[in-house]
């Protein structure tokens, strides 16, 4: 299957978890750091524009565990995250 068919259902997969860790942020920690799952969601925000907002909302989510955000600054290329597309609907996520 191409990137673009997995891309859905694994999106709703990250979307089921990224409730979970709201409603119990201490799940994160139970959760390895992944620099693929980075790499995923940069491709996600570079590649399909529709997948933005739930990236940034992930990313939201992921960051402020250090383990990830160290796992995110050694990547390249992390400004296909993409938040200078942000429209005004969206810009005050992407501040964030």
């Amino acid at each position: 299957k191409s990137f673009g068919s997995e891309c859905s259902s694994i999106l709703s997969k990250l979307k089921k978890g990224v409730s979970e860790v709201k409603k119990s942020p201490d799940l994160l920690e139970q959760v390895p750091a992944d620099a693929e799952a980075w790499r995923f969601l940069l491709r996600v925000s570079s590649e399909k524009a529709s997948f933005a907002k739930q990236v940034w909302e992930t990313s939201l989510i992921l960051l402020p565990s250090s383990a990830w955000a160290a796992s995110f600054s050694s990547l390249e290329n992390k400004v296909k995250l993409n938040v200078c597309k942000a429209g005004p609907r969206d810009a005050n996520l992407a501040a964030e």
